[in-house]
């Protein structure tokens, strides 16, 4: 998978759209959560405009109306942007980990839903639930935090995993709930180079053997 054209701002890693679901793409918007090597790829307005286009749920035409608008303004729903990011993996990634949320990570996406429900409304000539076009960056979250409820309400849990070395979420998709990495290029292979060194190291025990 081709990484999204997002600024690095010199950081030396990239950014994929892995997660199989838009809520959890857009939790994985940090790389290496948690640790001393975090990344947040939505450190600047404009990457979260190209990542929503790239997630499928904003429009060029809406993008470039988005990005033109005044810095100031920008910047303070980018802030909110990376808040609603948080509550999001609050719920999300105690699923992820064989755990449920806690009540307040519920209270709080339960208020979420709440305020986009307004945006909500069925298309005149699909006769679809769609969303109104977004005019904020926060607008953009609409589809996002609805997505999320149907992670939490309506689909198998077992499928959500994460990445033991980077800790970005999945959903699992394959027949046999086989998935581990959030890809097999990257820590797939990462893994897999580690492993082979601690196997073939001298008087070494491998990471498997250390487990059993």
């Amino acid at each position: 998978m081709d990484p999204v054209s997002l600024e690095s701002g010199g950081y030396g890693g990239s950014y994929k759209l892995i997660g199989g679901e838009v809520s959890l793409d857009f939790v994985n918007t940090v790389s290496w959560p948690g640790t001393e090597h975090a990344h947040d790829w939505l450190d600047r307005p404009g990457n979260f405009t190209v990542w929503a286009v790239a997630a499928g749920i904003l429009t060029e035409e809406c993008r470039n109306e988005l990005d033109a608008r005044p810095p100031t303004e920008l910047e303070a729903e980018i802030n909110h942007v990376r808040q609603v990011r948080e509550d999001l993996r609050r719920v999300l990634a105690p699923l992820a980990s064989g755990e449920p949320p806690s009540s307040s990570a519920i209270d709080t996406l339960n208020l979420l839903v709440r305020e986009i429900l307004p945006s909500r409304h069925i298309d005149h000539a699909t006769l679809e639930w769609t969303w109104e076009a977004p005019v904020t960056l926060s607008g953009i979250l609409a589809p996002i935090i609805w997505n999320t409820v149907r992670i939490v309400t309506n689909s198998d849990h077992t499928r959500l995993g994460h990445c033991p070395s980077c800790n970005w979420l999945f959903y699992d998709t394959t027949r046999n709930r086989s998935r581990r990495w959030c890809d097999m290029a990257d820590c797939g292979s990462r893994d897999k180079a580690l492993r082979y060194y601690h196997r073939s190291k001298p008087g070494s025990t491998s990471r498997d053997e250390i487990a059993t």
